[in-house]
Order: structure tokens, then C-alpha cells, then sequence
């Protein structure tokens, strides 16, 4: 019976673990428009591109872009009299290298993979999360200054047209992803093309305290949490202290 006692508890304190980390489930977003909603969690897509001149040189500072649905996923117009024809008209890297903000409201994401419904020459891509302090913004930035402000580089990706699932698994949680054609150093020769279509990940609830799954790093267990392990702890070791010797 004492045995039975403290499977019990020890089942419930984990299950109070589990509530102070929030619970997690897999989503996919798939864009008509510049913004996807499941359940809960809405994400809103505004496009980006490196048109405005700064001190590293021309073309480097990261500025509001136009972006545009069609039947294969978003696509992207940057700002200095780009073509909208096609193949402009994609997320590419021809001249100005084009991105799409994710920003998602209601829960932090964990953001996995995205499809590319249309795809031109190669489909290299780049992926990075915002861990940064308050709301994350590319307005003012470079793409070579990204992770000094609060910017993580989830991947540098080289791709091709054959697979229009792309991949890039992650532990980070956020409410601010950026995907865009690539924009690292080492690439090949081909210039990039493609729209995309879906986002998928995990969604975290969040706890009181607005951590969320991941928090900043690693969920914080609320105040109340915390004293439910100790009192289940206490009464753990209580009940093993009055085991009767053999």
C-alpha cells in the first residue's frame, strides 16, 4: 500500500513538472494571405529586403519589401523597381537577398520546417529565431548583424528543386522567425527562387509567468508549482522514515 502511495505521488509531481513547462503541440501553417491561424496561434508574414544604404555599403541595410500570395506561397517584391514577373516575383537572392518575418501571436514556436510550393534553380535557404529582449524587428539591420542583436542562426541551408520539404529541426522557442533565401557565405552559383507555402513546428503554451515552453531558454515552474514538489517530497520522505524495519 505504501508502495502504491508513492507511485502515486510520484506520478502527480511529475505531471506538475509537465504543467510548469507548458504543453506542446505540432501545428503547420499554410499561407493564402499574409496571415494563417491554428487554433490559438495566429501568424502574421511581412516581407524584408536588404535596399537601403548604410555604413558596411549599399544595399546592406534590411527595409520593408512587398509581399505577395500566389497558388505555390508567399512570395517577395523588394523595393528598387524589382520586376514582379516571374521569377522576381519568388523569395529569391538575385541582387537583394528577400525574407519573410514570421510573427506569431498568442503562443512562442517552435518552428521546424517549412514547404516550398514553388520552386525556381536552387532553393538555398536561411533560418534564424529571435532570442533576443522584447519584440523582435529586422528594420535597421544587416544580414551580417543579425545575431548581434538578439538574432540565433538556426541554419544556413544548401538545397535543390528536387525537395520541397525543407527542414530545420531546432530546441529554440519564439514568437519571431525569419526565412529567406540564402543569405550566408559558401553558397553555390545559382541564384535562388521560391515560395513558400506552410511553416510547421511546435506551439507552447505559456505559463503564468509568460515563459512559455522554452521561456527564454528553459521553462521557469510557477511559485505554486514549486511548493506542490516540496510538500510531495516532504511527504515522500515522511512515509519511507515510517517504514517498519525488517
Amino acid at each position: 500500500m505504501k508502495m502504491m502511495r508513492i507511485q502515486s505521488l510520484s506520478r502527480l509531481l511529475a505531471a506538475a513538472a509537465l504543467c510548469a513547462a507548458g504543453s506542446a503541440g505540432a501545428s503547420t501553417w499554410t499561407f493564402s494571405g499574409n496571415q494563417a491561424t491554428i487554433g490559438a496561434v495566429t501568424a502574421t508574414a511581412t516581407a524584408w529586403a536588404n535596399t537601403t544604404n548604410g555604413p558596411s555599403g549599399s544595399n546592406t541595410v534590411l527595409a520593408s519589401a512587398y509581399l505577395s500570395s500566389y497558388s505555390g506561397g508567399l512570395g517577395v517584391t523588394h523595393a528598387d523597381n524589382e520586376s514582379t514577373g516571374s521569377p522576381q516575383h519568388a523569395m529569391d537572392n538575385n541582387g537583394r537577398k528577400e525574407s519573410i518575418l514570421f510573427s506569431f501571436s498568442g503562443d512562442k514556436v517552435n518552428l521546424t520546417s517549412s514547404y516550398f510550393g514553388w520552386i525556381s534553380g536552387d532553393s538555398d535557404f536561411s533560418v534564424y529565431a529571435y532570442t533576443g529582449a522584447g519584440a523582435g524587428s529586422v528594420a535597421g539591420l544587416t544580414y551580417g548583424n543579425l545575431t548581434s542583436n538578439g538574432w540565433t542562426l538556426i541554419s544556413h541551408s544548401n538545397e535543390t528543386s528536387n525537395n520541397n520539404d525543407k527542414d530545420f529541426a531546432n530546441s529554440i522557442y519564439s514568437s519571431y522567425w525569419l526565412i529567406g533565401a540564402y543569405n550566408g557565405a559558401g553558397a553555390d552559383s545559382t541564384y535562388d527562387y521560391f515560395k513558400l507555402k506552410t511553416v510547421s513546428g511546435l506551439t507552447c503554451t505559456d505559463n503564468p509567468g509568460g515563459n512559455g515552453c522554452g521561456g527564454r531558454n528553459n521553462p521557469v515552474p510557477e511559485p505554486g508549482t514549486m511548493l506542490l514538489l516540496g510538500a510531495g517530497l516532504l511527504g515522500l520522505t515522511r512515509m519511507t522514515s515510517r517504514r517498519p524495519a525488517v
